[in-house]
C-alpha cells in the first residue's frame, strides 16, 4: 500500500437535499464528487442519470474532500504536494489550489462558521485554517499518521483517527485543544460519514474490526468486521453500519445492537469508501482498482448498477 496515498474515507459529511420551490429549476441534480487519485480528476456523477456528467482535473494525487456547509464549494487535499484545492461546484471549475504545506490528508468543514479542519499526515497535526483565505488560524498536536476526521458540531468536537497510534483524538473545537486521546484498535483510518448524536464509528484496517465510541465517555466496543475496513457509513434511521473490507472485496452491513453481521455483496477492485443518500436505499462505494462506483440496493443488498469513472477512485462527497 502506497502511504499517504491509501486515502480515506475521510470522514465526509453528508450534504442535504436541495430545497425548491416548484418554479425553481437547480442548475444540477444531485450529485456525487468522486477523488480519483490516479487520474488526478473529479469525477462528478449525475445521481438522477446514474453516469458522470463531468471531469474537473486537479493537480496530481487527490486524497480528500468536503463540502463547505452551503455546498458551494468543494476542497480537496493533494498530500504529496501539500496543496489544498478549491472547487465552484456550480460551475465545476477549479477556483483555485492553494500551498497549505505539509501533507493535507482529510478535510472537514465546520457546519457553524468558515473554519476548516485538516489532518496532517507527516506532521502528526491537526491545522485549523479560514474557509475563505485559507490562511493557517491554528495547528494541534496528535497522535502518528493521522488520517480521517470526523466533525461532530452539537457537541463541538473534532475527531482524528491516528493511524499509526492505534487511538483516535477528541478535540475541543472551541478551545482547539486536544482532550483525550482514546485507543481504539489497530490503525483506526476513517469514520462514519453519519452524525449519530451517541456514539461515532471508526474502522480499524490492521484489526480488521469496527470501533464504536460513546461520545459521552470514550468508551470502545468493537465489532468484527471482514479484511482490511477502510470506508463505512451508518444508514440513515437504522444505525446499521455499512463496511467496505477492501482486501476481503466485500461491503458487510453491521447491527451494532446485535453485534452481528446481517448480509454482505461481493465487489471487485478494493472497495474503499461508502457514501449512503440521504433516504437511506442506495450505497455508493468507490472500487479502487476497477474505476468505478458501485451503486448498491440497501433493501436487498445487491448491486443496482456499476458506474464507470477517473482512475483510481478514493473518497466522495454528495453535493446538492
Amino acid at each position: 500500500m502506497n502511504e499517504p496515498l491509501a486515502v480515506l474515507l475521510a470522514p465526509l459529511l453528508s450534504a442535504a437535499l436541495l430545497l425548491a420551490g416548484p418554479a425553481a429549476t437547480p442548475l444540477h441534480a444531485e450529485s456525487l464528487f468522486v477523488v480519483c487519485q490516479s487520474g488526478a480528476e473529479i469525477s462528478v456523477i449525475d445521481l438522477s442519470a446514474g453516469a458522470v456528467a463531468e471531469r474537473i482535473p486537479v493537480p496530481k494525487a487527490p486524497a480528500g474532500i468536503a463540502v463547505s456547509p452551503d455546498g458551494g464549494t468543494a476542497y480537496v487535499t493533494h498530500p504529496d504536494a501539500g496543496l489544498l484545492t478549491r472547487i465552484d461546484t456550480t460551475t465545476r471549475q477549479v477556483v483555485d489550489t492553494t500551498f497549505i504545506g505539509g501533507q493535507p490528508f482529510a478535510v472537514v468543514a465546520d457546519p457553524d462558521g468558515d473554519a476548516l479542519y485538516v489532518s496532517d499526515w507527516a506532521g502528526d497535526a491537526v491545522h485549523r485554517l479560514d474557509g475563505r483565505t485559507l490562511a493557517r488560524t491554528g495547528t494541534i498536536g496528535v497522535g502518528r499518521a493521522p488520517a480521517g476526521l470526523a466533525l461532530d458540531a452539537h457537541r463541538r468536537r473534532l475527531y482524528s483517527a491516528d493511524r499509526e497510534s492505534d487511538a483516535v483524538s477528541v478535540i475541543d473545537i472551541a478551545r482547539f485543544s486536544r482532550i483525550a486521546s482514546v485507543p481504539v484498535g489497530r490503525a483506526p483510518y476513517a469514520f462514519d460519514a453519519g452524525n449519530d448524536p451517541g456514539f461515532l464509528a471508526v474502522a480499524n484496517v490492521r484489526s480488521g474490526d469496527i470501533a464504536l465510541i460513546d461520545k459521552a465517555d470514550h468508551a470502545v466496543s468493537r465489532l468484527p468486521a471482514g479484511r482490511m475496513p477502510y470506508g463505512l457509513a451508518v444508514v440513515p434511521g437504522t444505525g446499521r453500519i455499512l463496511v467496505a473490507n477492501q482486501q476481503s472485496g466485500t461491503v458487510s452491513l453491521l447491527d451494532p445492537k446485535t453485534r452481528r453481521e446481517t448480509g454482505s455483496v461481493r465487489l471487485g477492485g478494493s472497495p474503499e469508501s461508502v457514501v449512503v443518500s440521504s433516504d437511506g436505499q442506495l450505497a455508493y462505494v468507490s472500487e479502487w482498482f476497477d474505476d468505478a462506483v458501485a451503486v448498491i440496493d440497501l433493501d436487498g443488498l445487491a448491486v443496482r448498477a456499476r458506474i464507470r469513472v477517473g482512475q483510481g477512485p478514493r473518497t466522495m462527497a454528495t453535493v446538492p
